[in-house]
């Protein structure tokens, strides 16, 4: 039997409150999702300002009058210069390779009594877009490597974008205008991202798998890198 409707009434009463909070709380659970996700477009986004890949997909930068061979010339120079040996892909680097090797490991972050607080989410969100120039570059390492076994299309324009940059001036024709070397490269260098995203696309989900889960792994147990 049931004694007091008055406190059935205060049960039926609370459940209510409850129903009626728990599309609240899914609204705010689903709104501080999309935050996340908005803050790792973002820092992603932050991570390739300033890359020579961003300069190219500007209209601007195909405007350019390179008709006077001193204009070419500096063109040249500054794709160059973009573009040394060890960041083929025009990444604005926030350290050197040697600095990224000798990075503090802490094995990750310390436990936290409080609710609602991942310290491990926290720390992915900040060292992977801060490190993702130099993650995506040893992925690409990664991919000339896979294709020296089957000579793939990646290797072939990463060929040919060093051979731009390498051959001597003697190399190419003198009928062939000062403009033409630059954006050669420039066209070379787009080919070479549209390579590396097919080779990536391609790529066996394991292995895909496996990438990712050992970037994620290298930036959890990573202190942070800048406070160095």
């Amino acid at each position: 039997k049931r004694k007091g409707g008055g406190g059935g009434d205060g049960v039926e009463e609370e459940e209510e409150e409850d129903d009626n909070d728990t599309p609240a709380r899914q609204l705010a659970s689903g709104s501080a999702g999309g935050g996340q996700v908005a803050g790792w477009v973002a820092a992603a986004q932050s991570s390739i300002s300033g890359s020579l890949l961003q300069e190219l997909l500007r209209p601007g930068t195909w405007a350019l009058d390179l008709s006077a061979s001193d204009v070419a010339g500096e063109r040249l120079a500054q794709l160059v210069d973009r573009l040394p040996w060890v960041n083929p892909l025009g990444f604005v680097l926030p350290m050197d390779w040697a600095a990224f090797v000798s990075l503090e490991l802490d094995g990750g972050p310390r436990r936290t009594s409080k609710r609602g607080e991942m310290p491990w989410v926290h720390r992915l969100q900040k060292n992977i877009p801060y490190l993702l120039g130099h993650y995506v570059s040893v992925l690409f390492l990664l991919a000339l490597l896979h294709g020296l076994s089957h000579f793939g299309l990646v290797l072939v324009v990463a060929g040919l974008q060093s051979g731009l940059i390498l051959a001597p001036p003697e190399a190419f024709p003198k009928t062939l205008s000062p403009s033409t070397r630059p954006l050669l490269l420039q066209v070379a260098h787009l080919l070479v991202w549209l390579a590396f995203i097919r080779s990536i696309w391609q790529m066996h989900l394991f292995v895909k798998v496996l990438v990712v889960g050992l970037m994620a792994g290298h930036a959890y147990i990573l202190a942070d890198p800048t406070e160095r």
